[in-house]
């Protein structure tokens, strides 16, 4: 399992117009435009738990996939805890209540040409698959329960652990992960972006246990606080027509447990005037690497998705023409 990797659900920026069946009773719908080269069709629906949901028609695939974005984060793990999201996202895969063999899901894909995996991101947390395209029912029910009634088995718990440790030790490794962390590191203790959201054995096992801290009940309270359906985004394609696929998202999806949360927010700059104007030197571990990073920060810009304008402003210094910096 990867952690952190910047890859986005797909979502259109350009709506679909699609004409389609009726839709399944208590779920609303958006209408989408598409490219008049896409042939094929999308719709946009919400469940009565307010899980949002894009479905994609495309009957000539081979493949069919999914993938799950969940609102939460390693910036929202707890303080005495980090890497509690990232260690959740290892043990949700490990048995459900309606499939308690833990590797029932994996043995699913694996045996219909299949693969999974999965990513904490700061604000985000990511799961998908794909299977062959006449398996999508059987992968949807495994994959639904994750989010319905995951077991977070004791048992699993400590190899879990292990998997996650594993995972950090070869982050030290990889200088692009320790310049991300060093960047957080650098920027002010008081700011979720200080966190360390990779996790390792001292923070998920060894300090909790000097705590007091039974880590698998902190587990089940992230899972119950943040696990919600109204923060959730769904992404499926099939080769089932749009009303199909609407019936079975309705089918599994609509037992995912809606709290009603906000969506974690976190204000505030990273990095004030202490933490600015630096010059900071790094021994690289990959042998003649040789950079030169120049950080701006701003603010947030995902609600100016429309505009881009971190995108005109990088266009406009590197497009290496006249006048251009690079």
């Amino acid at each position: 399992l990867q952690e952190e990797t910047p890859t986005p659900i797909l979502t259109p920026t350009t709506p679909i117009p699609t004409l389609t069946p009726t839709t399944p009773k208590n779920s609303s719908t958006t209408n989408l435009e598409s490219s008049q080269q896409d042939d094929r069709e999308y719709k946009l629906i919400t469940l009565p738990n307010k899980l949002t949901a894009l479905l994609i028609s495309d009957p000539t695939t081979d493949k069919a996939s999914a993938a799950m974005d969940v609102g939460v984060g390693h910036l929202s793990d707890p303080e005495n805890t980090p890497g509690l999201a990232h260690f959740l996202e290892h043990l949700l895969f490990m048995g459900t209540t309606k499939y308690p063999n833990e590797n029932e899901y994996n043995v699913y894909l694996s045996a219909h040409g299949g693969s999974s995996n999965a990513y904490t991101d700061m604000e985000a947390t990511n799961y998908y698959f794909d299977v062959s395209a006449d398996k999508l029912d059987g992968a949807l029910d495994r994959f639904a329960q994750f989010f319905v009634s995951p077991l977070f088995q004791e048992e699993t718990t400590e190899r879990e652990l292990q998997a996650v440790d594993s995972e950090h030790a070869k982050n030290l490794q990889n200088d692009a992960w320790r310049d991300f962390q060093l960047s957080k590191a650098l920027c002010r203790d008081t700011h979720p972006f200080n966190k360390f959201g990779s996790g390792n054995l001292l923070t998920l096992k060894e300090i909790p246990e000097q705590l007091g801290l039974d880590i698998r009940e902190m587990l089940l309270e992230f899972h119950a606080t943040y696990y919600s359906a109204n923060i959730m985004k769904l992404v499926v394609l099939g080769k089932e027509s749009l009303h199909d696929l609407e019936a079975l998202v309705t089918q599994y999806f609509e037992h995912v447990t809606n709290h009603n949360i906000q969506k974690p927010k976190f204000p505030g700059m990273p990095y004030g005037k202490d933490q600015l104007s630096k010059r900071v030197h790094i021994v690289p571990i990959k042998d003649g690497l040789r950079q030169l990073k120049m950080n701006f920060p701003t603010r947030e810009v995902d609600t100016l998705y429309k505009n881009k304008p971190t995108q005109y402003i990088s266009h406009l210094i590197g497009h290496e023409g006249k006048g251009s910096i690079l």
